[in-house]
């Protein structure tokens, strides 16, 4: 149980490992002036425009200048507006350094909530609150709308499933959606309970960025590469085929530890294992998620 849970926080704790000297930021042209940016941490999205810019997540503080400098090659103006997808310090450890650059910051009420009083983890450990500049300055519950540079942006609030504060941003008029963490590629996502996240949650977020995409919508995950809509119908059908077999396995009354050694997640590790959580892992968490819900009933 430990070792899952130093899993599920090592995002977290990642900056104070990486030799940041070789990250580089890397700018994906989806449009005129709507890129995906890549670096180290979660994808964010970037638009320019006359009317200032605006950059979905921002991973980690030291790479904050790094970011500055990648959206200036593009467009000098200001950063008017960051949004964090979810409170993980891979999405949102450079909010520091933003505001103190003149920027808003925009989340979900649950997010700044668990910045400013501190959440738990897995463990039921005390994770201490953020710096107060990290605080979201404007939040909402359900939806939120932002129009600018000529997109019209809603930024929609889903089921507690990566945790309890996910958004997914959709830039309607470029027909682009940025899915934090509520959807990953090349890897099995997390469900930080801690953080109010759940595994039946997850599976409904995927299918509402499902339902809001179409087959010419391209995807922006959290962590992987630029996505369409058939890839989260692919991922979403491999978690709840997880699902299925976890629950059938409780049903039988199989013990939860004994569960990871039934071989249910074998014929995905080679697309999802690349990250650092694998199969048999995964597998356990979402038998430990399953159980809990039910003795909820």
């Amino acid at each position: 149980m430990i070792r899952i849970a130093a899993l599920i926080f090592l995002p977290l704790s990642l900056s104070a490992q990486q030799n940041w000297d070789t990250v580089q930021i890397r700018l994906l042209k989806l449009n005129e002036h709507l890129y995906m940016m890549t670096g180290a941490g979660g994808n964010m999205a970037l638009l320019t425009g006359a009317e200032g810019n605006l950059l979905v997540d921002d991973q980690f503080a030291p790479l904050s200048e790094r970011i500055k400098e990648a959206i200036a090659s593009l467009d000098a103006g200001a950063i008017r507006f960051v949004i964090n997808t979810h409170l993980h310090g891979d999405h949102s450890g450079g909010n520091e350094n933003f505001k103190k650059a003149g920027a808003t910051l925009m989340a979900h009420d649950n997010v700044r909530a668990r910045m400013v009083n501190g959440t738990m983890d897995r463990q039921g450990k005390a994770v201490p609150p953020r710096n107060p500049d990290a605080w979201p300055m404007v939040t909402f519950g359900g939806k939120l709308s932002v129009h600018l540079n000529g997109q019209d942006i809603e930024l929609t609030h889903m089921d507690p499933g990566h945790t309890d504060g996910d958004v997914v941003i959709h830039f309607k008029n470029a027909n682009v959606i940025h899915t934090g963490d509520a959807f990953v590629r090349g890897r099995y996502p997390i469900i930080d309970r801690g953080s109010g996240g759940t595994f039946t949650g997850y599976i409904r977020t995927l299918e509402a960025i499902y339902a809001k995409a179409n087959d010419q919508t391209r995807i922006i995950p959290g962590h992987g590469a630029l996505g369409t809509r058939a890839d989260v119908k692919a991922f979403r059908d491999a978690i709840a085929d997880i699902r299925d077999q976890v629950t059938a396995a409780l049903k039988k009354k199989t013990k939860v530890e004994d569960i990871p050694a039934l071989g249910i997640a074998d014929k995905y590790d080679a697309e999802l294992g690349r990250g650092f959580i694998k199969g048999k892992d995964f597998v356990l968490l979402v038998a430990e998620q399953l159980k809990a819900e039910q003795a909820k009933k």
